[in-house]
């Protein structure tokens, strides 16, 4: 497959406890037939024709002036899919919510999206369960939320990963939080390109900067 004209996506793989990774991934060994191929995550941007180097170049940016977050898993929720008539179990975050939605929002600006993703409204989710019908979804998530659930975890990096009907690989490592972890600069430019200026800060990674006064 040539570089550019792969599958592409952009997820996390959050860090949890030992107690509750096990708990997670039980479940998903039961009841998710994508265990297999890809461990607990959160789809960032979901799976699409991303051409590699700009995709990377993107991803770093947006990644080196997000900060790490923590979250919650208190709710599973059956989403039906677009017949409705089979579908998944998501483990919804409560506390992180709103950190993963922007760092959603942040990393799909300008790429392109899959068409039955256009305009679909985000929902940060942890994928436990898959099933053709909705009935056994339904007394999964009941015995999920009858437990009171509290699973806290935290995101410290993104991954892009390459989608084939073989495997998910991973292509790229991002760390979260470059540019919170000691830049000797002012600010950092997080947008569009606007300055040749380049951070001399070698933590920053060359980012671009719209400000190299030191502070």
């Amino acid at each position: 497959m040539a570089p550019d004209s792969a599958l592409r996506a952009v997820v996390a793989f959050p860090t949890f406890d030992v107690a509750d990774r096990q708990f997670v991934e039980s479940i998903r060994a039961k009841h998710d037939p994508e265990a297999r191929r890809i461990a607990p995550h959160f789809t960032l941007v979901f799976p699409a024709i991303l051409p590699l180097r700009d995709t990377e170049a993107h991803i770093a940016r947006v990644a080196q002036s997000t900060e790490p977050l923590r979250f919650v898993l208190r709710r599973a929720a059956v989403v039906p899919d677009h017949l409705g008539t089979a579908g998944h179990i998501f483990l919804l975050p409560e506390d992180g919510r709103d950190a993963l939605t922007g760092l959603h929002d942040r990393l799909n600006q300008g790429m392109p999206q899959p068409q039955w993703k256009r305009g679909a409204p985000f929902t940060p989710h942890v994928t436990v369960a898959a099933a053709t019908t909705l009935d056994p979804l339904h007394a999964i998530a009941g015995e999920l939320n009858a437990r009171s659930m509290n699973i806290r975890g935290s995101v410290s990096a993104i991954v892009l990963v390459e989608v084939t009907m073989a495997e998910i690989r991973q292509v790229a490592h991002f760390d979260l939080g470059a540019l919170f972890s000691g830049c000797a600069y002012l600010i950092c430019f997080t947008g569009k390109v606007s300055s040749p200026t380049r951070c001399p800060d070698p933590r920053c990674g060359g980012l671009p900067a719209s400000s190299v006064s030191p502070s």
